[in-house]
């Protein structure tokens, strides 16, 4: 499963999903009570992060260094390598 977490709010996220053809969901922690938990908040918007978590809801990786770029692909290289373990 994926989604993405935001402070924005759910029609702020509802329009950027759509505009940009996101397939997965995004949702909306306006008061960054989620971020804080996991150490992504930041003081205007939450840090670009992921995590890997398995089926047992244990965070596998942490992502802390986003390349938007290629970070996407480095993800899906990794899930693959685990799958092969």
């Amino acid at each position: 499963m994926v989604f993405g977490l935001s402070y924005d709010s759910k029609k702020s996220l509802k329009a950027f999903k759509r505009k940009y053809r996101l397939p997965f969901n995004l949702l909306s922690d306006r008061g960054g009570m989620i971020a804080k938990l996991y150490g992504a908040n930041g003081p205007a918007w939450a840090k670009r992060m992921t995590f890997i978590v398995n089926e047992k809801g244990i965070i596998e990786k942490i992502y802390k260094k986003i390349n938007v770029n290629s970070h996407g692909q480095k993800i899906l290289d990794d899930l693959l390598e685990s799958t092969k373990n």
